[in-house]
């Protein structure tokens, strides 16, 4: 009994210890965004000099719009872009005139990217824009997606001539090098990162691809836009060695006094809007286009302003069809048809008499007659027509002569012989 006992102890505490070490685990993981493993020892090191400037994190957010004297002007490194977007490809694909596909690649980022660009070139039928981009991916996760091998995936099942990249929100973390522990922006940690980055670039570059990148913008939460910040000032150092264009967001994605804001003043029409999302980090689809056309107008520009679409025609009147003889019908109005009067009645007579005047028939004094009466009526006036003709021609009777006393001596002339 004693033996099972104790077992029983040590069974109960061993679940105890393994929930309390759960339950450090996420409060860790609150403390540290999402990062427990930082909190370790040797996790916790200082941002590089060159990489740690005033990001202006730490002032409070801004609850509103602060209109700026001048709207600020979304760039790129300068010195850094090489010639972009021109390329072997764009410019293979501009001499044949066949479409321009453009990739986009990157995380949730990478894929308001593609929205915002995709909608940019709406009006160009001969520009295709294709969504290469992952949520949640990373060039710290490679367990998860290597995005080495997945772009050469992509683009060797659809060719593309350029390439827009968006990424890093989910690379502000440390990773293990080689069994070792490297934590966010250490040696090791940007000598991995760096090399990933360059295969990916060196990849598309050899097929003739011209490459953009576009960076993060500023964040809501302070230490997060701080390690966002050193994770820009790294991208655009690798990226201008690669001789890709870099678009640096922030400083369209912040307040006058640097600071993050939900609504911002667009650059380009110096109006009011809805910049960022509600959880402070990600933009809505007008922040991504503003972000964007540092990368996207270049773009634009090589191409020739999309064709406007011809009035519709206003339909001709169609002509009357000719008729069998080969003339085309002529269309006559036809005279209004007069109610048919009916005829005056006449009274039927047995004996010849003289006719008299005709005086029209009142016709709402007169009586309705039946069909019968109609068709007796008929049959007497064709007898009265008849009688009146024979009457109005005069007639001829034979004459016989006169009888002479020479020719018919009467009794009184007799003489006795």
């Amino acid at each position: 009994m004693g033996k099972r006992r104790w077992i029983m102890v040590l069974d109960r505490g061993a679940v105890l210890f393994i929930g309390i070490a759960v339950g450090a685990v996420l409060g860790l993981s609150f403390r540290t965004g999402g990062k427990p493993w930082q909190a370790l020892p040797g996790w916790e090191q200082p941002l590089p000099a060159d990489l740690t400037t005033d990001s202006g994190a730490d002032r409070p957010a801004a609850a509103g719009p602060v209109p700026a004297t001048a709207p600020v002007q979304p760039i790129l490194a300068p010195g850094c872009g090489g010639q972009f977007p021109k390329g072997p490809r764009v410019a293979e694909a501009l001499a044949a005139h066949r479409p321009l596909h453009i990739g986009v690649f990157g995380d949730s980022f990478g894929d308001g990217l593609w929205a915002a660009t995709d909608q940019a070139f709406r009006k160009y039928p001969d520009v295709k824009v294709h969504q290469f981009s992952h949520e949640g991916t990373g060039f710290t996760r490679y367990r998860t997606r290597d995005l080495l091998e997945d772009a050469k995936a992509r683009v060797a099942a659809q060719p593309i001539d350029l390439a827009l990249i968006s990424i890093g929100a989910n690379d502000t973390q440390g990773l293990f090098v080689d069994g070792h522990a490297a934590p966010y922006m250490s040696a090791a940690w940007q000598q991995t990162i760096e090399g990933r980055m360059t295969a990916l670039v060196r990849m598309l570059q050899q097929r003739g691809v011209a490459v953009g990148w576009v960076g993060l913008p500023r964040m809501r939460d302070a230490d997060f836009d701080r390690d966002i910040q050193a994770m820009n000032r790294f991208q655009a150092k690798v990226t201008c060695r690669l001789g890709v264009p870099f678009a640096d967001a922030v400083p369209v994605s912040q307040d006058r006094q640097r600071r993050f804001a939900l609504r911002l003043i667009d650059p380009a029409t110096g109006k009011d809007y809805l910049a960022r999302a509600n959880d402070g980090k990600h933009m809505t689809f007008h922040g991504y286009e503003v972000i964007s056309r540092p990368v996207v107008q270049p773009i634009l520009a090589l191409l020739a302003p999309p064709a406007a679409k011809p009035a519709a025609p206003a339909p001709a009147p169609t002509a009357p069809a000719p008729s069998a003889t080969g003339t085309p019908p002529v269309h006559r109005k036809r005279p209004p048809v007069e109610a048919p009067h009916p005829a005056p009645t006449a009274k039927s007579t047995d004996s010849p008499t003289e006719l008299s005047p005709h005086k029209p028939t009142d016709l709402s004094t007169a009586p309705a007659r039946s069909s019968a009466d109609s068709k007796e009526a008929g049959k007497d006036k064709e007898k009265d027509r008849d009688k009146d003709r024979d009457r109005a021609e005069p007639r001829t009777k034979p004459s016989t002569p006169a009888p002479t006393a020479s020719a018919s001596p009467g009794p009184s002339s007799r003489t006795r012989p």
